[in-house]
């Protein structure tokens, strides 16, 4: 289970290359309704509000109030009079242009994914913490026990445990980045998965800590 970390940086980094050179602005577009669909069925319609509030208000304070959007869009698609300015590039620019606002777009709403997706995993915390404290519990009761006798605290068990959570929130990470609309579900599936496993690793660390 255990991954290198550039692995999973260079898998992040071919996700947004694809999403930025051959991904349609339209397509994820399609993909957030389809998710905000998929919501609506299993959580509300109130749940997918809040989600969409939450979402929104912080793809303004990152994009649009910090100007990282605005400086973009001039860096990289020049105004009328910018174009009118480059003789011979006139012919080039209208080409180009176009794709490169296409593309800008496409990095946009895969920013705003990213956060209705971190949103909808802050809605399934709390109801988390219902599997991840008797998870913990367990294994703390588990390894008190496992030092008044003779049970083996397994080392190996240990370590599969803590690389089982990075693992899992490693492949959370990438899926946030995912330009196909996402089950609900995966979200607290891979949560439940995190808090057996750290009930696992806690059960099992040595003895004389």
């Amino acid at each position: 289970m255990k991954t290198p970390f550039w692995l999973i940086a260079w898998l992040l980094v071919a996700e947004l290359f694809i999403i930025l050179v051959f991904v349609p602005g339209h397509w994820t577009e399609r993909v957030i309704q389809k998710e905000s669909t998929m919501i609506e069925k299993q959580l509300g319609r109130e749940t997918v509000e809040w989600i969409d509030k939450k979402a929104l208000h912080w793809y303004n304070r990152a994009m649009w109030d910090t100007g990282v959007y605005r400086t973009l869009h001039t860096l990289l698609i020049p105004t009328p009079e910018e174009r009118e300015a480059s003789r011979g590039m006139e012919g080039i620019g209208a080409k180009i242009f176009p794709w490169v606002d296409d593309r800008l777009a496409a990095m946009m709403n895969v920013v705003y994914q990213v956060f209705a997706r971190a949103a909808l995993l802050m809605v399934w915390a709390p109801y988390m913490l219902i599997l991840l404290i008797p998870a913990l519990w367990d294994g703390v009761m588990t390894w008190k026990i496992k030092r008044t006798n003779f049970d083996y605290a397994s080392p190996v068990w240990h370590r599969y445990g803590i690389r089982g959570v990075f693992f899992v929130l490693q492949c959370l990470i990438i899926a946030f980045f995912a330009p196909i609309a996402l089950n609900p579900i995966i979200i607290p599936m891979t949560m439940m998965v995190m808090c057996v496993m750290m009930g696992l690793a806690t059960a099992n660390l040595q003895k004389r800590i």
